[in-house]
């Protein structure tokens, strides 16, 4: 059964898509930043130091999500 499955999952992920996605990591972060910073009203310095702020957190969700991906194509290829 779990083989069974394992076939049609390898044949539903086309490794040329998840190339296509190593993007999607920056635009979802990207987008979150920006709906974040577009409506406050706050000091100047607060809306800096948030901003650094979803810069960094932005950077390692980007890393991590950029290595779930690699690792689920790794695993397609592999079966």
């Amino acid at each position: 059964m779990t083989e069974r499955l394992a076939l049609i999952s390898t044949k539903l992920v086309n490794p040329q898509l998840i190339r296509k996605l190593r993007f999607l990591p920056y635009v979802l972060i990207g987008g979150v930043v920006f709906a974040l910073n577009a409506s406050s009203d706050s000091h100047p310095y607060l809306q800096i130091y948030i901003t650094l702020l979803e810069a960094k957190l932005g950077a390692v969700l980007v890393y991590l999500l950029s290595k779930k991906l690699e690792n689920h194509s790794k695993e397609k290829h592999s079966t």
